[in-house]
C-alpha cells in the first residue's frame, strides 16, 4: 500500500456538494440503517448528525460508537441493519469495507482515503473533501460533511448546523493563522448565523471562557503559554490580584469565570495580557493565537459550557474519553436533563484524571528523541487521555520545538501511540497522522493516521521499537531536521 498525503484534485466546491445530493437521494430509497461514527467530539457530533437527519425522514436507524474502525468490528456492525452510514471515518479502511459491505455502505469523511498500488478502492457511495481538492483538516470536519448531507436531505435541518461546527472545533479546526473557522465552515457558520442560532465575535481565545475559573483559565493556557502565568498558579494570582479583577462573587462566593466579568474587566485583562506577551518578546504569531473567533450558541443557557464551541466540544470528548460515548451522542440530540448532568459530571471526573496524569508525568519525566518528545504511561494513564495529556504539557514540560508522543497500553495488549503537535510546527512541515498512516502501511499489524496536528497508532508492542525509529526519522524528513 502507498499513502498519499494530499488527493491532488483541484477545488471543486460544486463537484463536493453534487456528490453530497447524490448520496443523499440514494439514501432515500433506502431504510434500516446503521450509522457508525468515531468516538471523539467530531465523531459524536457527525452521528447525531446522521441519527437525526435519517430519523427526520422516517427511516429505521441503529447506531454503534467506535474508537477506531477495525476489520474485527465488521460482524457486529452487520447484526445491527441492511445499509451502514460511516461518518467521520470509513475513507482510510475501504480496502475493507468494500469487501464486507459492497454496495450497501456509504461514507461521509474528511480523512486521507486508502492507497492500495497508487489506486483507492471502489466504493460507490463516498463523501470526502479531499476528493474534491477541498482541505479537510483545515476547512471542513467529518460533522460538516454530514451537516451538509442533512440539509441535502431536507432543508429544514439548518438547526443541526451547531453540531456541524462542534465537531470541526473539537478537530481544531480554528487553529490556523486566522484564529478563525475557514474554507466551508464559513459556511456552516452563516446558516447557524442567518438562523440566529449562532454567534461569532472576537474575543480572548483561551479554553474555559465559561466553565473555568479564572485562575485555571490562565493556569492552563497553552495556546499561547502565557509566560510566568502557564502552569505557576501563585503568579496567575498575583497577576490577576493586581488587576483588582475579583476571583469570587462577593455575594454567592461562586468561583468567577471569564464570562461572568464584566466588560471592562474583560478588556483590562485582554490588553495586559497582551502586554505580557510583547513584555516576554513573544513571536507576533503567537501573540495573534490570544485574540480570535469565539462561537457562541444562542439557544443554550449562557452559564452552560454548551454554550460555548469549543466547551461543548470537550465535554464531548470527556464523555468519549471516559468509556461514555453514549452520553455525548444523547447531549447533542438535545438531552439537557439526566444526560446533561451526566455530561457535567464527566467533565468534572475528566479533569481530575488529566491532574493526576500530568502529576504522573511530571514525577515518572519525558524522554527526548532528535525529533521528537515522548513518555510511555503503560497502565497508569488511560489511552483514551494520553493524547491529550501529551498536548497539554506544551508550555510547561516541553517546548514547543518538538512533537510528542504519548505512549499508554491497550486492553488487548497492544500498545496504543497518541501524537501531538502545535499549529508552528504544522506551518513547518509537521504531519503526525500522514507519518503514521505511511508506517502502518510498511509494519504489518500498524495501524494508525489521523490528523497534521494530532494523529494515533495501534502497535502491537514487539514493534514499538521499529516504529520509533521511523517516527524518529520521518519527522526529520518533515521538519527539516
Amino acid at each position: 500500500m502507498q499513502y498519499s498525503e494530499v488527493v491532488q484534485n483541484e477545488r471543486n466546491e460544486e463537484g463536493f456538494f453534487s456528490a453530497i445530493t447524490k448520496l443523499a437521494l440514494e439514501i432515500k430509497k433506502r431504510d434500516n440503517f446503521v450509522v457508525i461514527f468515531h468516538h471523539d467530539a467530531d465523531g459524536s457530533a457527525s452521528g447525531a448528525i446522521a441519527i437525526k437527519a435519517l430519523e427526520r425522514e422516517g427511516k429505521k436507524v441503529s447506531s454503534i460508537c467506535l474508537k477506531q474502525l477495525y476489520k474485527e468490528n465488521i460482524p457486529q456492525i452487520k447484526e445491527l441493519g441492511e445499509n451502514y452510514l460511516f461518518v467521520d471515518f470509513g475513507s482510510g479502511q475501504l480496502d475493507y469495507l468494500t469487501e464486507a459491505f459492497g454496495e450497501n455502505y456509504f461514507v461521509l469523511d474528511h480523512h486521507q482515503p486508502i492507497m492500495v498500488e497508487g489506486v483507492m478502492p471502489k466504493c460507490s457511495w463516498q463523501v470526502n473533501p479531499l476528493l474534491f481538492g477541498i482541505n479537510g483538516g483545515t476547512e471542513i470536519s467529518g460533522s460538516g460533511v454530514t451537516f451538509f448531507f442533512s440539509l441535502a436531505l431536507n432543508k429544514n435541518n439548518f438547526d443541526l448546523s451547531v453540531l456541524g461546527i462542534v465537531g470541526a472545533l473539537g478537530d481544531m479546526q480554528d487553529a490556523n493563522h486566522t484564529c478563525a473557522l475557514i474554507g466551508l465552515n464559513r459556511k456552516i457558520l452563516d446558516i447557524g448565523e442567518e438562523h440566529k442560532l449562532i454567534e461569532v465575535k472576537k474575543d480572548l481565545r483561551l479554553y474555559g471562557r465559561v466553565s473555568r475559573p479564572l485562575v485555571s483559565f490562565l493556569l492552563f493556557s497553552s495556546s499561547p503559554v502565557l509566560p510566568g502565568l502557564t502552569a505557576n498558579e501563585e503568579n496567575v494570582r498575583a497577576f490577576l490580584t493586581g488587576l483588582d479583577i475579583p476571583l469570587k462573587d462577593p455575594y454567592t462566593e461562586k468561583w468567577l469565570a471569564y464570562n461572568d466579568l464584566a466588560f471592562e474587566q474583560q478588556r483590562e485583562l485582554t490588553s495586559a495580557l497582551l502586554v505580557l506577551l510583547l513584555e516576554n518578546n513573544t513571536p507576533e504569531w503567537k501573540i495573534a493565537e490570544l485574540i480570535g473567533e469565539v462561537y457562541t450558541f444562542t439557544k443554550e443557557k449562557s452559564s452552560s459550557p454548551l454554550s460555548d464551541g469549543k466547551e461543548f466540544a470537550t465535554m464531548l470528548n470527556a464523555c468519549s474519553r471516559n468509556k461514555h460515548s453514549e452520553i455525548a451522542l444523547s447531549v447533542c440530540k438535545g438531552d439537557r436533563n439526566s444526560g446533561y448532568l451526566q455530561a457535567v459530571a464527566l467533565m468534572d471526573e475528566h479533569r481530575e484524571n488529566l491532574r493526576r496524569g500530568i502529576e504522573f508525568i511530571k514525577q515518572k519525566g519525558i524522554e527526548e528523541r532528535s525529533s521528537f518528545y515522548f513518555f510511555d504511561a503503560g497502565e497508569v494513564i488511560d489511552e483514551s487521555i494520553v493524547g491529550v495529556i501529551a498536548g497539554m504539557l506544551y508550555g510547561s514540560i516541553i517546548s514547543e520545538t518538538k512533537p510528542i508522543i504519548a505512549l499508554a497500553k491497550n486492553l488487548d495488549g497492544t500498545t496504543k501511540a497518541s501524537g501531538r503537535g502545535t499549529s508552528e510546527l504544522v506551518r513547518r512541515g509537521l504531519n503526525i497522522g500522514g507519518a503514521l498512516k505511511e508506517i502502518s502501511q510498511s509494519i504489518e499489524g500498524v495501524e494508525g493516521g489521523g490528523h497534521k496536528i494530532a494523529a494515533g497508532a495501534r502497535i502491537p508492542t514487539e514493534k514499538l521499537d521499529s516504529v520509533l525509529s521511523l517516527l524518529e526519522e520521518k519527522f526529520k524528513e518533515q521538519l527539516g531536521l
